[in-house]
C-alpha cells in the first residue's frame, strides 16, 4: 500500500496529468470552436434534389458536391426519422470539405422526404 500511496501521489504532481478542470476548459473549447462559421477555404457547392429510378418505385435524394472537380463520394443513410434538414445540413458541410454526397430517403416507398413519424400508442382503442 505503501508503493501505491507514493505512486498516486508522485502522479497528481505531474503537471501533464488531465484534471478535472483541464477536461472542462478543452470541452468548452472544442464547442466553441464547433460553433464556428464554415471554413474559409471551404469549397464552393452544388446543390439538388435528385430521383433515383428503382425497380420498386423512384427514390427521392439530395445530392451535394463541389462545384468543381472530382471527389471521394459519401452516402448518407438517415436514421429513423427520415431524410430531413439535419442531413442535409450535414451533406453540405461534407461537401465544403471536398466530398461528392447523396443523402437518400430509404422510406421513399412510402412517401417522399421528409417523412413524419406517427406516435404509436400502445393504448387499444374502443
Amino acid at each position: 500500500d505503501n508503493d501505491s500511496l507514493d505512486d498516486m501521489v508522485e502522479h497528481l504532481g505531474r503537471s501533464d496529468a488531465l484534471s478535472r478542470r483541464r477536461f472542462g476548459a478543452l470541452s468548452a473549447g472544442l464547442g466553441l470552436v464547433a460553433m464556428l462559421p464554415r471554413a474559409a477555404n471551404a469549397a464552393e457547392v452544388t446543390e439538388q434534389e435528385v430521383e433515383i429510378k428503382t425497380s420498386d418505385g423512384t427514390a427521392d435524394a439530395y445530392f451535394v458536391h463541389p462545384a468543381k472537380g472530382k471527389f471521394p463520394a459519401v452516402i448518407i443513410w438517415p436514421d429513423i426519422a427520415g431524410l430531413r434538414d439535419a442531413f442535409k445540413d450535414m451533406a453540405r458541410r461534407l461537401a465544403g470539405e471536398g466530398f461528392a454526397v447523396l443523402a437518400i430517403n430509404q422510406y421513399y416507398r412510402n412517401s417522399p422526404a421528409p417523412v413524419r413519424l406517427r406516435s404509436i400508442s400502445t393504448a387499444t382503442e374502443p
